[in-house]
């Protein structure tokens, strides 16, 4: 028996299922303590869902077993209990299936000293922890998986609340069992096989030797969810599966030709349980998260009740679901038409409020849902927990298939357009951040270093500009300015750089010492290219010439519009900016733009396909983009890409074949979306203030408290507007 087979049956206990709970404990206690007998009726606990035993001739020692959520409350009833009808007990042992560990420890002291009783847990872990010890306690796990595991895993109640984007069951099935099959493939396998054996899979879900689907009810439940257009086509694909599949060395289908029948082997339905065992595991994992981070939104607001907590965290996993199913839209969308679209900066607030117009609900939190949605939202996309970074993108990436296959057939043919070994330059937008992760220890947090690292191990040649090199000096520049600054000294904003040093938690007067990891004083261009050269595989290569290849007409406007587009960023910006600064910027931006496109006067294939691009985030530059289309007949084709658009070629274009399924697991979902670390000049005062007052402390207590404060200052500044989007890209450049 697998361990997550047992993790989902103790995970799925429901109060009524107190006297399974009882039978699984006393197996698993029954080789410290021979019997056990009934110490109190559990009528007073207003619910049969534990109840309190001692072994035999040895009244100081008490066993509970209890399958209720609010194991707090209950210990801290049973202490009430014994002290009050059984006062010779000086031992708890509470048997649980949650999931307890350390968040026991402040019990633990309040039963020692405020009742003289010590109290063991033993929670889910201890169970998962013994159950192959002896033949006794897997028996026992043996039998609950069985009782409580595997109708669930066999009904269609898993599926029907899986996936709230999606309406029909079989529909639902298949994106679940497209997931599966996602994860176990290697990254070598065509996307069309591992789609349409998937599929295949799925439409046979519930099958056995006595209980099989013909070829035509395979097809018929397929076709279900796949539009009629490419429904034909589909149905030699399917066939192609039902092939593989059925070849007795794989042993996956069984096959009866006389009748042109399949059924799932025992062994493949095995496995597919144990995955769906998994699957749900992750899925309970991860609306643990989401309530945890509205626990925290709990702290700093007082708009919504303890008692809200579970229908709040319940939408924001369905916001999470709609969001990534429109980027997963979005992304074969551009694939199939050969146009690159950044993320629209809206998706999330609108998604938002069309679940709450969805779903309406009368408490009283709905007026201030959308900030808390909004915080715990980007939370949750930017986790550095490697369990829920792997979910959301096994999430994300099954999205995205499950799109392709509502737009093509053959989803590994429409792939293959996409460039391979492409050679791309990387805007100032980009290298900053990048830079800034150098001051995380945390490898979890550094996705601008994940993804790029996987640009390089996928056979992308990475490139900046000079006027890169130079932007990202000047930039440092403010930055050690700001650092010499008291908090009520400085004006504006905290240079992109700093703000995420300080965000680390390290001290203001170190800055400058740390900053000489990318430069130091006598050649700083030199030394920030090697950085980017050694650290990431980023050389330094000029667009100058390829710049001036462009014929004038589009020169001409594409200066003009970039000078336009920096004056109202300018007037929207309350900092003062050198205008001579802004010169040398829209200088920069303008190369970059034109030199893209005069590299591409030799390349002859479509959009999608071009070796050459510009990797940049700043809004500004996709304006102009559209702006161009508008003002040029024939426009040039667009230099942009998008990181989103690239973190998803690793995943479904050609050069997948060359990142390791981990790695790939591993990649950010969301990048493109820049949402908005609003953090005015107050974070100095935060800063300094928080090390004023842990003065004497050890420097890694201080780190921590510093980065405490920040995140709390992150939560009441939260919210995503277009405007502060715009004003933090801005701020980068700056």
């Amino acid at each position: 028996m697998n361990r997550k087979f047992f993790e989902l049956a103790l995970e799925r206990l429901r109060p009524s299922d107190w006297e399974h709970f009882e039978e699984l404990s006393s197996a698993f206690l029954s080789s410290d303590f021979s019997s056990l007998r009934t110490m109190a009726s559990p009528s007073g606990d207003g619910g049969r869902d534990s109840e309190l035993f001692s072994p035999i001739g040895d009244s100081t020692i008490a066993v509970q077993y209890s399958v209720t959520g609010d194991w707090e409350r209950k210990v801290k009833n049973t202490f009430d209990r014994i002290s009050k009808a059984l006062s010779g007990v000086k031992v708890l042992i509470y048997m649980s299936n949650q999931v307890v560990g350390a968040k026991a420890d402040d019990l633990k002291r309040k039963g020692t000293s405020d009742y003289g009783i010590f109290l063991d847990v033993r929670d889910r872990n201890w169970f998962l922890e013994r159950y192959e010890a002896d033949d006794n306690k897997y028996e026992a796990a043996f039998y609950l998986s069985d009782l409580i595991a595997r109708p669930f895993l066999e009904g269609e109640e898993l599926i029907e609340k899986k996936r709230p984007a999606l309406t029909s069951v079989e529909a639902k099935a298949a994106l679940t069992y497209i997931g599966l099959q996602w994860e176990d493939e290697s990254t070598d396998k065509g996307l069309t096989k591992i789609v349409y054996e998937a599929l295949v899979r799925s439409a046979l879900r519930h099958t056995k030797s006595d209980k099989r689907l013909s070829r035509d009810e395979i097809h018929s439940r397929i076709f279900t969810y796949i539009p009629s257009s490419i429904s034909s086509e589909s149905k030699t694909y399917i066939d192609s599966a039902l092939r593989r599949l059925s070849e007795k060395r794989k042993g996956i289908l069984k096959y009866w030709p006389t009748e042109d029948s399949f059924c799932l082997s025992h062994q493949e339905s095995q496995r597919i349980h144990v995955k769906l065992s998994e699957t749900e595991i992750e899925e309970s994992d991860f609306l643990n998260e989401v309530s945890r981070l509205v626990e925290n939104e709990k702290e700093e607001s007082d708009d919504f009740e303890e008692q809200d907590i579970p229908e709040i965290a319940e939408r924001v996993v369905r916001i999470v679901d709609l969001f990534l199913v429109k980027s997963g839209e979005s992304f074969a969308s551009s694939v199939v038409s050969g146009n690159i679209e950044i993320t629209d900066a809206n998706l999330l607030k609108d998604t938002i409020f069309n679940d709450l117009n969805d779903h309406p609900s009368e408490n009283k939190y709905v007026g201030s849902f959308p900030d808390i949605a909004i915080n715990v939202v980007t939370r949750i996309l930017s986790s550095n927990k490697e369990s829920i970074n792997k979910h959301l993108k096994k999430v994300s990436d099954t999205y995205t298939l499950f799109s392709f296959l509502r737009e093509t057939p053959d989803i590994q043919k429409v792939t293959k357009k996409i460039f391979n070994h492409a050679k791309i330059w990387l805007d100032t937008t980009v290298i900053l951040p990048l830079l800034a992760e150098a001051f995380t220890p945390d490898e979890n947090r550094k996705k601008f270093t994940t993804i790029v690292n996987s640009l390089s191990y996928g056979g992308v040649n990475m490139r900046v500009t000079e006027g890169v090199i130079k932007e990202i000096l000047h930039h440092i520049r403010i930055s050690e300015n700001c650092s010499r600054h008291k908090p009520n000294e400085w004006q504006g904003r905290i240079p992109f750089l700093y703000y995420h040093y300080l965000e680390s938690g390290a001290p203001p007067s170190a800055f400058s010492s740390s900053v000489e990891v990318f430069r130091g004083n006598s050649r700083p261009e030199d030394d920030v290219s090697q950085y980017l050269e050694i650290q990431h595989g980023i050389i330094v290569e000029s667009l100058e010439n390829p710049s001036l290849k462009v014929a004038d007409d589009i020169r001409h406007t594409v200066e003009f519009l970039w000078r336009e587009a920096h004056k109202r960023r300018r007037s929207n910006n309350s900092s003062d900016i050198d205008p001579a600064v802004t010169d040398t910027l829209i200088q920069h931006d303008v190369e970059s733009y034109l030199g893209i496109i005069g590299l591409r006067a030799e390349e002859h294939v479509s959009d999608l396909g071009y070796r050459h691009w510009w990797l940049t985030i700043d809004s500004l530059a996709w304006r102009i983009r559209n702006t161009l289309k508008q003002e040029i007949d024939p426009p040039p084709m667009s230099p942009l890409i998008s990181l989103d658009f690239l973190a998803n070629s690793l995943s479904f274009g050609p050069a997948r074949g060359s990142i390791d399924r981990t790695h790939e697991q591993l990649l950010p979902v969301v990048l493109d979306m820049d949402f908005a670390e609003h953090m005015p000049r107050e974070l100095l005062e935060v800063a300094e203030r928080v090390r004023r007052e842990n003065e004497g402390l050890p420097e890694h207590i201080i780190k921590r408290r510093v980065r405490d404060e920040c995140d709390k200052m992150r939560r009441r500044y939260g919210t995503i507007t277009q405007s502060e989007v715009e004003a933090e890209q801005g701020t980068a450049r700056g």
